[in-house]
């Protein structure tokens, strides 16, 4: 049985949860209607997956910088993108979501930089929904 947008929004909504792992054989229009779908219900949606797929800690930092509002003083380092994400603002009715449907090719040649994006996301979801009571969640192909 394949997933919900139902099943993922719920997900979405549990601040227990930073990240929402999804089937890798999830069907592509559950993709595609994802972005439009989560802001319909009050999510601001940053979309990772463009044209090349990330591969390395630079590309995912470059890939921020073309999707999300960062602050000028954004530099490509793990702790910039910690801070930059914390200061998104919190005026979505019910925070951000990352969606990286594409996460195979950062996974295989660079996976220390994927696990310090995990940890710095459920950091920025903790700090936000602790603060803000607004969640900021990673939608990923597992």
């Amino acid at each position: 049985m394949s997933v919900t947008l139902e099943q993922i929004v719920a997900r979405l909504e549990d601040p227990e949860t930073p990240v929402v792992w999804l089937d890798p054989s999830a069907p592509t229009d559950i993709w595609l209607g994802l972005p439009g779908s989560l802001r319909q219900r009050g999510y601001w949606v940053l979309d990772l997956d463009l044209d090349k797929p990330i591969m390395d800690a630079e590309a995912l930092f470059e890939r921020f910088a073309q999707v999300a509002p960062l602050p000028e003083y954004f530099r490509h380092t793990l702790p910039s993108l910690r801070d930059s994400l914390l200061s998104l603002p919190n005026d979505a009715e019910k925070g951000w979501v990352v969606i990286f449907r594409q996460p195979e090719a950062l996974r295989q040649n660079d996976e220390a930089a994927f696990e310090d994006f995990l940890e710095i996301l459920e950091f920025v979801h903790e700090s936000k929904y602790e603060i803000h009571r607004r969640v900021f969640k990673l939608v990923v192909r597992d």
